[in-house]
């Protein structure tokens, strides 16, 4: 076991129980997530080719607020 999650299991079991339950959860739900995530080998691939590509476009912070903000 990692040196921070072993530190994290010792401050979560200073916790009251109900404490020590709701953050149990939250750590289920991100492993959980965490493998959800994860690529294929077909997307690693794309996403390498995308970035390999010199001509790729690139939006700026506000070119994107904009795009977001048009979604409502």
């Amino acid at each position: 076991m990692g040196d921070l999650l072993k530190q994290a299991f010792e401050k979560a079991m200073t916790l009251p129980v109900d404490q020590q339950d709701a953050a149990g959860a939250a750590l289920l739900d991100y492993l959980d997530d965490a493998r959800s995530l994860q690529l294929t080998d077909e997307q690693v691939a794309e996403v390498r080719r995308r970035l390999s590509d010199p001509s790729r476009g690139l939006l700026s912070v506000e070119d994107v607020k904009d795009r977001l903000g048009r979604l409502g």
